[in-house]
């Protein structure tokens, strides 16, 4: 299509690095910026490698910055390269961007950044990155749009890419939020961590929050870096839908309307008093008052299914933004699900947490997909280990203990204690014995972990059996995302790229109640990259009991499963170790060497309900760690003990 450039006709035929309409392409978009009245910058970063930006300098905070950004170079290397969906249209929705909002005045600084060599490697974003990283810019967040038409399927599925880096979960957080509130609708999902083969990974790397806004990577454009990227292919609503959401996004920030709660889950518990909680609004906007106040709201499931949402209305705290609320009191053997919403107090900006939901006047009538959950219960543990020996486990591949990462001491688990892991692995622990979840009222896998993964490629997965390993199911946890690409299981949820501190991961089980589970925990490499692994602790499996009857209230309440650390320890020649059983049935104590060979059995018989002593002589033992471990048939646990003589 010919346009006119400097006041001359000119068809821009390919945006390749090396062709020369490439630079008419830079030209064309400085001709657009200054048409729109913004300062227009270009930045030359080497004999061909040019940036272009316009900016939209703020009214309060000018030295403080938003950017929305895209690269205008494009694939194949031919004479010939139209480049539509890559990534004329992430180009097409910053220049539509700059023209709206440059005719508005925004208390923070915008950056309309459009990138030069995206496609030999973010050379254009990240000679400016590192710059802006060296001279100490103060750049508040990131929006960079590439491949953002394409949608074959009508199914209006976008991809939102983010990692823990700066505040790129808060920017993705209010896109989400963006998409809900107005009504863009469209199907967002999350991929954390993101993958790094476009413009924000160069703002990762220099610390800056940043997202990528892309189209759905399983409905792969099938013109892609070819000759026939045509705008012919465009699917024009979707990508009106996409710009719309990009731009909303930038214009909330850039306004300084955002509305942020900061809380902490209620935890689960196992008193029936009422439950006090808070949460911190921060934004530089009036919160509402009255019916505007900010809500928590909360539903109920004894057994009969969800009840409809209640509301508490915050209370005011002393400290400016604090909220307290306070939940009444539930039974015991109920499950709690609660999201929190705020809004200003002109009914203009609404927020939820979870975020996904909306609803002014009351904020939050509109609940969002998803919910904080507790337990009002009786806890107990169904399965513990502490990775102190794989007595529980059978490794293949290379796992094993190590005494070089851990959050209890002296050990975690790992796929490659000795180093990297290597190509080619198909590394798996998996649980010996079966955990049984019958009768629970839910059920938790929780374990502390660590990861450096080979991001987009290598991965690590949970995984669970309900028939005794002979297939297997992948888990899905707070920190895991979706595979992606030739490797990886597509859609199943997994571990890649960096988690360099550890965390705590949950996953809800509560699928499985009445099952007979089994737990593996697997790391699969190509043949390329090696990186340092996976790393596990204390995995715990824990459950929540049902409600009492009316027999065991007027007994006073439940016993628990639990296996007590012995008494004393260290200890020389004897000691005790004590266990409580909440239900009749055959129990095996056992004790082990730190390398997995039985030393003793100390029960193994039928127990009745209630609190049971045995005591371990080792007087023809030598000094050393030992380990215990009791199983039944709803629980498992091992303890480690010191015989010091």
């Amino acid at each position: 299509v010919q346009t006119v450039i400097g006041g001359s006709p000119y068809t821009i035929v390919s945006r390749h690095k090396n062709q020369p309409s490439n630079d008419k392409a830079a030209d064309y978009i400085e001709q657009k910026l200054e048409y729109y009245g913004l300062d227009v910058y270009n930045q030359s970063f080497s004999s061909s490698g040019r940036n272009v930006y316009g900016i939209l300098t703020g009214t309060e905070f000018p030295n403080q910055s938003w950017m929305i950004c895209a690269h205008y170079d494009d694939m194949p290397s031919g004479s010939t390269a139209p480049g539509a969906d890559d990534n004329a249209s992430g180009t097409a929705a910053v220049l539509e961007a700059a023209r709206i909002l440059s005719q508005e005045s925004f208390p923070y600084t915008i950056i309309f950044a459009l990138w030069d060599e995206e496609e030999q490697g973010l050379v254009g974003s990240n000679y400016y990155a590192d710059l802006a990283n060296a001279n100490g810019d103060s750049i508040l967040g990131v929006i960079n749009l590439d491949m953002i038409a394409w949608d074959s399927d009508n199914d209006d599925i976008a991809e939102i890419h983010t990692r823990s880096v700066g505040n790129s979960y808060d920017i993705k957080d209010k896109m989400v939020e963006v998409n809900s509130v107005y009504n863009i609708d469209l199907t967002l999902q999350i991929d954390d961590p993101g993958t790094t083969a476009s413009d924000h990974a160069s703002f990762w790397s220099n610390g800056y929050g940043a997202i990528l806004l892309i189209e759905d990577w399983q409905d792969f454009n099938a013109y892609y870096h070819t000759t026939n990227d045509l705008v012919a292919h465009f699917n024009q609503p979707y990508f009106h839908l996409m710009s719309k959401l990009a731009i909303g996004t930038l214009a909330t920030f850039a306004l300084n309307l955002d509305l942020k709660i900061v809380h902490t889950p209620i935890a689960s518990r196992e008193n029936t008093s009422d439950i006090e909680t808070s949460a911190n609004i921060v934004t530089g906007l009036d919160i509402g008052l009255g019916q505007n106040a900010p809500r928590l709201y909360y539903r109920i499931d004894t057994g009969n299914g969800w009840s409809e949402f209640y509301h508490v209305v915050g209370i005011p705290a002393e400290a400016s933004g604090a909220y307290n609320f306070i939940v009444p009191g539930q039974s015991l053997g109920t499950i709690v699900q609660y999201y929190l919403a705020a809004q200003d107090e002109n009914s203009s900006i609404v927020t939820t947490l979870p975020v996904g939901g909306g609803g002014f006047a009351p904020p939050g009538s509109t609940p969002p997909s998803s919910f904080f959950q507790f337990y009002v219960a009786t806890e107990s543990i169904a399965f513990s280990d502490s990775t102190a020996s794989l007595i529980n486990w059978t490794s293949a591949g290379g796992w094993n203990t190590t005494s070089t990462k851990y959050t209890s001491a002296p050990l975690s688990f790992t796929d490659s204690p000795s180093g990297n892991y290597p190509s080619n692995s198909n590394a798996t622990i998996t649980l010996n014995n079966t955990v049984n979840l019958s009768g629970y009222l839910g059920v938790i896998l929780e374990f502390q972990t660590q990861w450096d993964i080979e991001d987009n490629w290598d991965y690590a997965q949970v995984l669970l059996s309900t028939n005794n390993g002979s297939s297997w199911e992948p888990l899905e946890g707070i920190y895991t995302n979706q595979g992606t690409g030739s490797f990886q299981p597509p859609g199943q949820p997994l571990y890649d790229g960096t988690q360099l501190n550890w965390v705590k991961e949950t996953i809800d089980i509560s699928s499985y109640i009445n099952e007979e589970i089994k737990l593996k925990f697997l790391l699969m490499s190509d043949g390329l990259i090696e990186e340092d692994g996976i790393y596990v602790d204390d995995i715990n499996v824990i459950a929540f009991e049902e409600a009492p009857t009316s027999e065991e209230q007027l007994a006073g309440g439940l016993v628990t499963y639990s296996l007590e650390q012995n008494y004393p320890n260290p200890f020389n020649p004897s000691t005790k170790i004590e266990y409580k059983i909440p239900e009749a049935g055959l129990v095996s104590l056992k004790v082990y060497t730190v390398l997995g060979k039985e030393v003793t059995t100390l029960v193994n018989e039928e127990k009745a309900v209630g609190n049971h002593e045995v005591t371990f002589d080792a007087g023809n033992l030598p000094s050393g760690i030992y380990f215990y471990s009791i199983k039944t048939g709803k629980f498992i646990n091992t303890k480690k003990m010191i015989l010091l003589k």
